[in-house]
């Protein structure tokens, strides 16, 4: 028996109970789980209502050990798919990160156009041929000033005063180049949504809710948190940002976008 499919197609029962936590989980996308040097890629039939094995290829993607993405893969006719190693079936938190790679296909299949292809960045790292610019981009994570007003921004998150946010965030952005905060804005709603909704998926099997990234030294992670925690505190605010995530991307610039007119 294949156990990578017999474990997908678990999750995949337990993906129905997710739906009433974000209309998201009522799609299914391609599995490419990394092994051995192998591609083992499943996709979903929805005439038998379960995944089912497609190919197995070389690996040549070169997935690193432990990966969890969600990239476009030539082999699946360049769909999103969620890309993972045998390490994600191991436990239920490690489960999780499953459905959290999930939204990432789902937010680039419903916003690649209305909010990836307004990104400045995203065509000067086409032109320049970097794939890989949302994980390797040049962010200043160790500059003094810049690591304190993120400090200052965690603060505020943590205070759930968006008043306090706000000024926090106008701060950050006032020491980031134009394209660091774009880069910053982009990352902070794309993990932060996937985070924001792999937390509610913890919260509802009583799992420990995911905050790495809240501390220094800091890195990429902190785009899941910082974006999770404002994310959440906004649909607290209005509702519709749940759902409306274009809606909500346009909120979320507000801070860096006042900057630039200022």
């Amino acid at each position: 028996m294949d156990t990578f499919l017999q474990q997908i197609n678990e999750l995949n029962e337990l993906q129905i109970e997710l739906v009433s936590l974000h209309p998201f989980f009522a799609e299914h996308h391609p599995v490419v789980v990394a092994h051995e040097s192998l591609l083992y890629i499943y996709d979903y039939s929805s005439k038998s209502g379960q995944y089912e094995w497609v190919k197995t290829v070389p690996d040549d993607l070169y997935i690193p050990d432990d990966c969890l993405g969600a990239m476009s893969v030539h082999h699946m006719d360049n769909r999103m798919c969620a890309i993972v190693t045998a390490s994600v079936f191991k436990d239920s938190e490690q489960k999780v990160f499953l459905f959290h790679e999930y939204v990432h296909c789902s937010v680039y299949g419903k916003y690649e156009e209305r909010i990836v292809d307004r990104l400045q960045i995203k065509h000067k790292m086409t032109q320049l041929k970097r794939v890989t610019w949302e994980i390797d981009y040049e962010f200043p994570y160790e500059d003094e000033i810049v690591a304190g007003r993120i400090e200052s921004l965690l603060s505020a998150l943590k205070s759930e005063n968006l008043q306090q946010i706000q000024v926090a965030r106008t701060a950050l952005f006032q020491s980031l180049t134009e394209e660091q905060a774009e880069y910053w804005s982009w990352l902070e709603w794309n993990e932060g949504v996937a985070r924001y909704i792999e937390n509610l998926i913890r919260a509802k099997y009583e799992l420990h809710p995911n905050h790495y990234g809240d501390t220094a030294p800091f890195n990429r992670l902190v785009f899941y948190e910082c974006g999770s925690e404002y994310i959440r505190l906004l649909v607290k605010e209005q509702p519709a940002y749940h759902t409306d995530l274009e809606k909500l991307f346009d909120r979320m610039q507000a801070e860096r976008l006042a900057d630039l007119v200022s």
